[in-house]
């Protein structure tokens, strides 16, 4: 049955409760993904038709200690894609018995349910949950949605196709949702090319408790699995505390073949016309979209942007590739 209307629970727990621990440190991904940018447009369907989206990731089963590790029938996986506006995450978890969470019970999390994280600064800073941070969980057959309150619950846009053998979500999150109050969309061309943190979980329950009004979890799964040899030390369940535990996926536009060479070296960046390189030569300037806007020589080092629109392109020559802004 597809539901089109907004199907997610969000963790709302105040920063301030939030204290990374003295002993945290960087962990580094052991899962890495290039995002590619959606060339057309997206329909929130349960339907990973888009020819964007990534190749499809799976997760690994991990059990922290207290559940039984009842996983014979699950499995999730995941593809993604992006623009400007939001982060899409198709995902699809096999599970032929289905324990749902309903308002009535407590614990959404120990019931089926995916949860999607996502972090714009974790690449080098281990820190607990921040403003550039957000969990949001999908609850298996539960029409209602909770946010954090950075973005309306109209800003998000969802869909689920639960079925008696799987159940399958697409999702689109607003980037503003990890953005600091007042800003807008257009920051996430700061993030372009550019790691940043990204988790996926799934979790699988199959009432062997005999208790439809408990849930029991009896097993979870992370795309990026960080578990330590020393099983009381569960580091994927301890996101919160260090999100450098996410794994890391990158931003790409589309259509723009990255040279294999150094990086340009421009200024002033951003720019309202001239603009400084240290190349000569033809410079080809594509927008975020992929799509060539314009090709010049640049000539004593500079080329004149002064003709584009207000917005984020890429510059690319033969030995190199740069961002920059045209304000």
């Amino acid at each position: 049955m597809k539901k089109q209307l907004l199907n997610l629970c969000f963790v709302a727990v105040a920063l301030g409760l939030f204290v990374t621990k003295a002993h945290s440190q960087l962990v580094l991904p052991l899962q890495t993904l290039d995002v590619e940018f959606a060339a057309g447009a997206m329909t929130m369907d349960a339907d990973a038709a888009e020819a964007t989206y990534s190749d499809e990731q799976a997760t690994t089963i991990f059990n922290p200690t207290g559940y039984d590790g009842s996983d014979a029938d699950f499995k999730a996986v995941i593809k993604l894609t992006w623009d400007m506006t939001y982060l899409y995450i198709w995902a699809q978890m096999n599970d032929d018995i289905e324990e749902d969470f309903t308002w009535t019970y407590s614990s959404s999390w120990m019931f089926d349910n995916c949860e999607v994280f996502l972090q714009l600064d974790t690449a080098t800073v281990p820190t607990a949950y921040n403003s550039r941070t957000v969990q949001l969980r999908v609850c298996r057959g539960l029409d209602s949605v909770e946010t954090a309150g950075r973005a309306a619950r109209t800003d998000y846009i969802y869909s689920m196709d639960s079925q008696s053998d799987k159940w399958i979500t697409e999702t689109a999150i607003p980037w503003t949702s990890v953005m600091e109050a007042g800003e807008g969309p257009e920051l996430i061309g700061d993030y372009i090319n550019v790691q940043i943190g990204f988790d996926f979980s799934g979790a699988d329950s199959d009432d062997t408790d005999a208790d439809l009004t408990v849930g029991n979890r009896d097993c979870q799964s992370a795309w990026d699995s960080d578990l330590p040899d020393d099983a009381a030390d569960r580091s994927e369940d301890n996101a919160w505390n260090n999100t450098s535990v996410f794994g890391r996926i990158t931003l790409l536009p589309v259509g723009i073949e990255t040279p294999t060479l150094s990086t340009i070296d421009l200024y002033p960046n951003p720019t309202t016309g001239i603009l400084h390189l240290d190349v000569n030569g033809q410079v080809d300037i594509y927008n975020v979209a992929g799509t060539l806007v314009k090709s010049v020589e640049a000539v004593n080092n500079t080329i004149n942007t002064a003709d584009l629109s207000e917005g984020i392109y890429f510059i690319r020559t033969a030995t190199g590739m740069a961002k920059f802004i045209r304000k």
